[in-house]
């Protein structure tokens, strides 16, 4: 489980929505490399903007910490619930993303030794 910092900002929160976010917020962690896991923090805003355009009135931000990159994600939708999956549905692509630069960094890292190692020998 992702470690998070939850806010409410105009804003009550109750316990099923904080239970909510802890789950699906919280469980992006089984979609992050191994190594990144331990260190991965989040957060989350969730607020009432009375001026959201057709209605969108409630707004969710994330924001994934991860080493060497920092993974962010707004959304208003008209129900708080649905921008927390809105969000959840985004984080999950740059988590995607962030894991393939990073198994892409480590194969050229692995294919840059092997040629230096041919190199010397």
């Amino acid at each position: 489980m992702i470690k998070l910092d939850l806010t409410g900002q105009r804003y009550e929160l109750d316990e099923n929505l904080i239970e909510y976010v802890e789950k699906k917020i919280g469980g992006l962690e089984k979609f992050l490399p191994k190594d990144a896991r331990e260190l991965a923090h989040g957060e989350v805003a969730l607020s009432y903007d009375p001026s959201g355009k057709e209605g969108n009135h409630y707004v969710c931000e994330g924001i994934v910490s991860v080493p060497h990159a920092k993974l962010h994600s707004k959304e208003g939708t008209g129900n708080m619930y649905a921008a927390i999956d809105l969000v959840e549905a985004k984080l999950k692509v740059q988590i995607a993303r962030y894991k393939q630069k990073q198994q892409g960094k480590k194969k050229s890292l692995k294919l840059m030794v092997a040629r230096f190692l041919k190199r010397t020998t």
